[in-house]
C-alpha cells in the first residue's frame, strides 16, 4: 500500500474535514473551470471520470457547468465513497461512485472524454504508473486534468518524505507522506509517445491563505508581485497539468 493511502487511513478525521470543506469552491477549482470553459466541448454530453475523487466536491461543482454529462467517481477509501455519495446525492442519476485503485482502474481503454485527478499525483509512490493509467482510460482526443506540485523554473524533481508530528501520521516516525514536486522535464519523459500534447498551468492566487498551526497547513506569503504558498516550511508550487491524448 502507498504511504499516501496509509496516511489517509491514519488521519480519517482530518481527511473528512478537508473533503467536506471543499464544498465551498476553492481557488484551484475556479481556475480549472476557466480552463474547461475555453474548451466548448466540456458543456456537451460527456463521460467524465474523477479518479481519487476524495469527497467528490470537484465533480459536484463540475456537474453544474456540464449538466448533461455522466460522472464516474473512484477512490481507494470507503470513507471517501461514503462522503462522495452524500455530497452528490441529488445527482444519483448522473453519478456512479465506486471504490477502486488508481493503478488498476477497471475500465476499458478509451472510455472517458475527460479524466480528472486532483491533488493526488504528488503523494503517490508510483506517479508515472498512475498517470499512464489515467491516460489509458481517456479517449483519443480527450483530455486529462491533474492538480499537482510542479517545478516551473528548473529541470529538477524534489522527492520529499514528510513526518507531521502534530498528527498521528508522524507519531514516532511510524509513517510519512510524500510531497513530491515534478519538473516539466520529467512530465515530458513520462508522457512522450503516449499523448499528443500537454501544458502545465501555474496556479497563482492573489487571495491570502491563513494558517497558524505547527504542522502541515497551507498559508501564503507575499513575495514581490506574487503570493507564494507554504506548508510545513515547504514551497507548494501548485499547477494544473492539461493533457491532450
Amino acid at each position: 500500500m502507498d504511504d499516501y493511502k496509509k496516511g489517509l487511513k491514519n488521519n480519517l478525521g482530518i481527511v473528512q474535514e478537508y473533503y467536506t470543506k471543499s464544498i465551498v469552491k476553492t481557488e484551484q477549482q475556479k481556475m480549472l473551470e476557466k480552463l474547461l470553459l475555453k474548451n466548448g466541448n466540456f458543456t456537451k454530453h460527456n463521460e467524465i471520470a474523477d479518479i481519487a475523487c476524495g469527497g467528490g466536491t470537484l465533480s459536484y461543482h463540475l456537474s453544474e457547468i456540464s449538466n448533461k454529462s455522466k460522472f464516474t467517481l473512484i477512490d481507494y477509501m470507503e470513507e471517501s465513497i461514503r462522503i462522495s455519495k452524500e455530497i452528490n446525492k441529488n445527482n444519483e442519476d448522473r453519478f456512479t461512485i465506486n471504490q477502486g485503485d488508481i493503478y488498476d482502474l477497471k475500465f476499458n481503454d478509451n472510455t472517458f472524454d475527460f479524466t480528472f485527478c486532483w491533488q493526488t499525483l504528488s503523494w503517490l509512490d508510483n506517479p508515472m504508473d498512475a498517470l499512464l493509467e489515467l491516460i489509458r482510460i481517456t479517449k483519443k482526443g480527450g483530455k486529462v486534468y491533474l492538480s499537482s506540485l510542479f517545478n516551473f523554473n528548473h529541470d529538477v524533481d524534489i522527492y520529499s518524505k514528510v513526518y507531521d508530528y502534530t498528527r498521528d501520521i508522524g507519531d514516532n516516525n511510524k509513517s510519512h507522506m510524500n510531497y513530491n514536486t515534478y519538473s516539466k522535464h520529467t512530465i515530458d519523459k513520462w508522457l512522450r509517445d503516449n499523448v499528443d500534447d500537454f501544458k502545465i498551468h501555474k496556479f497563482e492566487t492573489s487571495m491570502p491563505f491563513y494558517y497558524s498551526g505547527k504542522g502541515l497547513g497551507t498559508f501564503t506569503k507575499e513575495c514581490k508581485d506574487e503570493m507564494i504558498q507554504i506548508s510545513g516550511g515547504m514551497l507548494m508550487s501548485w499547477g494544473i497539468l492539461e493533457i491532450e491524448k
